[in-house]
């Protein structure tokens, strides 16, 4: 890949057919099947199944225990586990319904894409600037960049290589393939100061974990966190603005939502910590909104 715009390989490796992935390739083609399945019948297995990840995910069930009892300590135990049954759900409806994105038509998923907000983005594209998306690890994430790829918007986005090879061969090559620009994390920030002066819109990510020595501590439900203070930089530098986006899943409806909020304004202020916490609390907002759309398994 040149040096000059370090994307993402996303040519096929010989080493990707090793019998070591079979079982992967089974995978990805089970949910290419899933992906005809009617969404009321495919969600219904959802349902039946988060029995049972709740009862043999023993260590990914104490992180987002442990998570949701240090977030949520003003509630109750029998509500902090609503959340998690929840979140477990929605999980499993955006794993099964994730073939779609590869084998449905563009008509079929923009339907089942419904957005508020929208005239956020409008009011950018008028003024000819690009945008980056605040968007936290809810669990159907990739129905935003499918959306925004399908509106015509130019994307760029950062991203950290999956334990899996398989996986993360084809999940970033769909990306990709809708346009985007994926760079790997390792690269640094310059190729997406570059993308984006350049007019493309940034997905960033505010809740990923860099480490402490990239981080600073900010305040996140009442509790300090390891934050990387990267946001109000890329806006500084790129004149872009920052706008909140959530994308949920909702159960009653068998759909993907997105919800974009108004950009930040006066932002950055020229407090990093100040500016910092601001992304937090954006982020704490929507959580609290929306708690069960979260990937509480993360390390926060």
């Amino acid at each position: 890949m040149p040096v000059s715009d370090p994307v993402f390989d996303t040519s096929f490796q010989a080493r990707l057919l090793s019998p070591r992935y079979w079982l992967s390739w089974l995978a990805l083609g089970l949910l290419f099947v899933m992906a005809f399945i009617p969404v009321c019948l495919r969600d219904k297995l959802a349902d039946w199944l988060t029995p049972l990840v709740l009862r043999f995910s023993k260590k990914q069930i104490y992180i987002a225990n442990t998570n949701l009892d240090i977030c949520f300590a003003e509630l109750s135990e029998a509500e902090r586990q609503a959340i998690l049954h929840k979140s477990v759900r929605i999980g499993f409806k955006s794993l099964l319904g994730f073939g779609e994105f590869t084998v449905r038509s563009p008509a079929y998923l923009m339907k089942r894409i419904q957005v508020s907000g929208w005239h956020h983005i409008e009011a950018e594209q008028a003024e000819g600037r690009p945008v980056i998306l605040v968007v936290p690890h809810s669990w159907p994430v990739d129905a935003a960049g499918y959306y925004f790829a399908q509106r015509g918007i130019e994307m760029c986005t950062m991203m950290k290589s999956a334990r899996n090879p398989v996986f993360d061969w084809h999940i970033n090559r769909e990306r990709a393939k809708s346009g985007c620009r994926v760079y790997e994390r390792q690269a640094g920030i310059k190729p997406i100061i570059k993308a984006v002066k350049g007019g493309r819109s940034f997905f960033y990510l505010p809740d990923q974990d860099h480490g402490r020595e990239a981080s600073i501590f900010v305040p996140f439900f009442g509790r300090a966190k390891a934050t990387l203070p990267a946001l109000p930089r890329l806006v500084k530098l790129t004149g872009a603005k920052a706008v909140p986006l959530l994308a949920c899943y909702d159960e009653a409806q068998h759909c993907y939502r997105l919800e974009i909020e108004a950009p930040f304004a006066d932002y950055p202020s020229g407090d990093l910590q100040a500016d910092t916490l601001h992304m937090n609390q954006m982020v704490e907002g929507q959580l609290r909104r929306h708690p069960g759309q979260y990937m509480w398994f993360l390390k926060i």
